[in-house]
């Protein structure tokens, strides 16, 4: 029994969670691909509509597909956390090269907490503002993307398709108890000024001092290339974009890789990769403005809502777990399956300790009558 109590013991202090780190150095937060380009070359490109751009593995597997341009040096890594640099550019065939087999997210996870007080900003907390908790902000560079299985094209000069999906993320964070601020600005046509345009919205924005932004788009793809099924249900994916073309690309990364560690523990392939893309995407504005695909042109604008709001619960752990909230989080379900570890262990130790004592007394007569004999 004593070596039975001390395996338990053993075992409880392995399953126990590593201590979370306590302070964040960003001047360790680097990312060599990092580079100026002059500013008409920091808005992204798009291809015409139906053509795509394949990024291949070394080996010739498709890594993803995107009507946007890919560049040398631009880097993916993927749901499984591969990463991968692109290294030649052929037509529309961009080759990569295998940088890390498995990237260690949570390795290299940071809380927001810790990475807002590293930049010397008020950590984000669930303060009770007309009865929602902490600030999202949410808004679209490009306004007229939208969805031709639900929408009758990609594209609709005012509000497509791609504002029904914010508004489904601002619902859902609202429905969690998240404050959010969602702005609707029109920043037509869909050129390469329209980044040039949101800027402003981006500073309005940020005047309300919010925990993040959401840049949402959709990308221009093929519909196997989001789509997903998650809890028996369609969906499609959410890939982040960070652009390469900033100062803050180190934060944005951590950021970006720590998100994307929280989704895989919530909803393991609902995040399909993240893009580090050519590009500025107004994250040097901020470095906790993110760039959100949700789904491709191909796919409905209903499996784009559940994609978005299973990213939803996402975004309200990641901001406003278990240290601000009294609700289900990572960590409460973590703890909850440590001790149903632990207690199967210990009933599967306990009944071969059983099976032992009655083979060794011969049966269970023997087994018994040794018992009653005690």
């Amino acid at each position: 029994m004593t070596r039975l109590l001390a395996a338990i013991l053993l075992l409880m202090l392995t399953l126990l969670p590593a201590p979370a780190c306590t302070a964040l150095d960003l001047s360790q937060i680097t990312y060599e691909f990092a580079q100026d380009l002059d500013i008409e070359e920091l808005w992204e490109e798009w291809l015409e509509p139906g053509q795509y751009m394949t990024m291949l593995t070394p080996d010739g597997e498709v890594i993803t597909q995107t009507g946007r341009r890919i560049y040398e040096g631009d880097e993916y890594l993927t749901s499984d956390n591969r990463l991968y640099r692109v290294v030649e550019v052929k037509d529309n065939l961009a080759y990569t090269e295998l940088v890390e087999e498995k990237v260690d997210l949570a390795a290299e996870y940071f809380s927001l907490r810790q990475i807002r007080e590293a930049l010397g900003l008020s950590p984000a907390q669930a303060q009770e503002q007309n009865g929602k908790s902490g600030l999202i902000a949410i808004y679209h560079t490009h306004n007229a993307e939208s969805y031709v299985p639900t929408d009758g094209t990609d594209s609709i000069d005012g509000k497509g398709g791609i504002h029904a999906v914010g508004s489904g993320f601002a619902q859902s964070l609202e429905k969690l108890g998240v404050g959010v601020e969602y702005s609707e600005n029109l920043h037509l046509p869909h050129d390469r000024g329209a980044y040039r345009r949101s800027r402003n919205t981006v500073l309005e924005l940020l005047a309300q001092n919010p925990d993040a932004i959401y840049d949402v788009h959709r990308d221009a793809a093929p519909k196997d290339a989001y789509a997903a099924n998650i809890g028996d249900e369609w969906i499609t994916q959410v890939q982040f974009v960070v652009g390469r073309q900033n100062q803050n690309l180190g934060v944005n990364r951590q950021y970006a890789q720590s998100l994307k560690a929280a989704a895989d523990q919530l909803y393991p392939g609902l995040v399909k990769g993240i893009f580090y893309a050519r590009g500025n995407y107004n994250q040097d504005l901020s470095p906790l403005n993110l760039l959100l695909e949700v789904g491709a042109h191909t796919n409905s604008r209903e499996a784009a809502v559940r994609g978005i709001s299973l990213f939803a619960e996402v975004v309200d752990f990641y901001f406003y777990g278990p240290q601000d909230r009294d609700q289900g989080t990572l960590a409460t379900k973590g703890t909850q399956s440590a001790i149903r570890t632990i207690l199967w262990i210990a009933l599967f130790l306990a009944a071969t300790g059983v099976i032992f004592y009655i083979i060794n007394a011969g049966g269970w007569k023997a087994a018994l009558a040794r018992l009653k004999r005690r």
